[in-house]
């Protein structure tokens, strides 16, 4: 899809110079230009994810969600089909849709009374007699992404009717999906426990190089870590008394951008057992035992309470433990990150509040450490001019060859660099 000849400015960095081997150059961080550029090459020609297909159940449900800054409604339409439309009416530009998310079967913009119908189409304008015979209604429906579609209920949209396709996009990264959504029963997951949403003062790609980070848990996230080995036997803190790679965690790019991190290896498979539960947990798991017994509730532990999972689909989504992450970039310097908890279908409900606590325990202590960090390096880069590069060159040496990293390699990272790399090398990314 084309955006037209306004949408880029004239000046053209050079990409290539910018991203080398073991670093990168910080105005890849702080310039507007380069921003917009992502955009339009990145979040308006990649496979960009929209929302999950559990959020908008029943015919007529809808939710707002982003590609980019573009403001988009997901909807189901009356006949259950999932699509893609820009909340932006044909007529003066007015969103049309300023609820987060419910139930609808008619779009009615709020300054001239244009109104469409839940799958997009324009239905009615006001005293239409005076729009003149030439008028056509189908001209002006609420334009729709080029192409839309789902994996395990994973909704991608982009703006390019050329290209790869959702699967070739997804590539190896599919089947860790399926290991993800696989815990469920009844093989799907459920999307509609809230959103918490966290906004930090940084560049989005701030987020993305840490996507992947298995070292920076031992400072940025010290006091977590030693909270969790208190719940853990200091198992998982035994793994950052020594060298990380030491251990049996790994780090591997996947292709197309798409990171992934194991920290399961030093987790010994989950959070907690019926024998240690958390704090606040305890009558939860008493009353599961009770019920299903300790084999029973073995099974239902490893399933509900797994963590230490991370995996970054390029360009915005995470999986990470139980909860969905999706990068929202609002502007050069400002980013959103909204974190959904999942639930897993046909599970035991009593399981719920578990997974729930998950959700909830990493965000509560972890996030603030990461937010501090990519605020603190904004700044960083922001005010310090004369320092130009960061450094990204952690196990370069050797690396070829071989996608799957000791923890702390920063390879994942300089991966998705690269896939970065090629999308903003020419204004038709369409083509890639």
């Amino acid at each position: 899809m084309s955006v037209g000849i306004w949408s880029s400015p004239a000046y053209e960095p050079d990409y290539d110079s910018l991203v080398q081997d073991d670093r990168i150059h910080r105005s890849l961080y702080t310039e507007p230009i380069v921003f917009s550029h992502e955009m339009e090459r990145i979040f308006g020609c990649a496979w960009v994810y929209l929302g999950h297909e559990s959020e908008i159940p029943e015919p007529n449900d809808f939710k707002l969600t982003n590609l980019g800054t573009r403001p988009v409604i997901l909807s189901r339409d009356a006949d259950g089909t999932v699509r893609a439309f820009f909340n932006r009416c044909s007529h003066r530009g007015v969103t049309v849709c300023n609820q987060d998310r419910g139930n609808t079967s008619r779009f009615t913009c709020s300054y001239h009374g244009w109104t469409y119908s839940s799958s997009g189409e324009l239905l009615n304008v006001p005293f239409s007699s005076g729009m003149g015979e030439s008028f056509n209604l189908e001209e002006w429906g609420l334009q729709r992404l080029d192409r839309v579609d789902s994996y395990r209920g994973f909704v991608f949209g982009v703006l390019s009717d050329s290209g790869p396709s959702l699967a070739e996009h997804l590539g190896t990264a599919a089947t860790l999906i399926d290991e993800w959504v696989d815990r469920a029963p009844d093989g799907e997951l459920v999307v509609r426990h809230g959103t918490r949403r966290i906004v930090a003062r940084a560049n989005w790609k701030l987020y993305l190089d840490g996507a992947a980070d298995g070292l920076h848990p031992f400072s940025t996230h010290r006091s977590f870590v030693e909270m969790s080995a208190r719940h853990s036997d200091g198992l998982f803190l035994s793994q950052f008394r020594r060298d990380p790679d030491d251990s049996q965690m790994y780090s591997m790019a996947l292709g197309n951008g798409h990171q992934y991190l194991d920290q399961r290896p030093g987790m010994d498979g989950h959070v907690w057992d019926a024998t240690r539960p958390a704090p606040g947990t305890e009558a939860t798991v008493g009353a599961l035992e009770a019920r299903y017994g300790s084999e029973g509730i073995s099974e239902i532990l490893e399933r509900t309470t797994i963590a230490g999972m991370n995996v970054f689909i390029f360009p915005n989504l995470s999986l990470v433990d139980n909860s969905i992450g999706v990068v929202q970039p609002r502007s050069v310097n400002m980013t959103e990150v909204l974190w959904h908890v999942t639930s897993l279908a046909g599970a035991e409900p009593e399981s719920l509040p578990l997974r729930l606590r998950i959700g909830e325990d990493f965000p509560n202590f972890g996030d603030p450490d990461d937010i501090e960090n990519w605020e603190r390096a904004q700044r960083g880069l922001e005010l310090v001019p004369e320092v130009e590069w960061l450094h990204t060159g952690r196990g370069v040496e050797g690396e070829e060859g071989t996608n799957q990293y000791d923890v702390t390699n920063e390879g994942p990272m300089r991966a998705y660099h690269r896939e970065w790399l090629r999308f903003m090398r020419t204004d038709d990314a369409e083509s890639k």
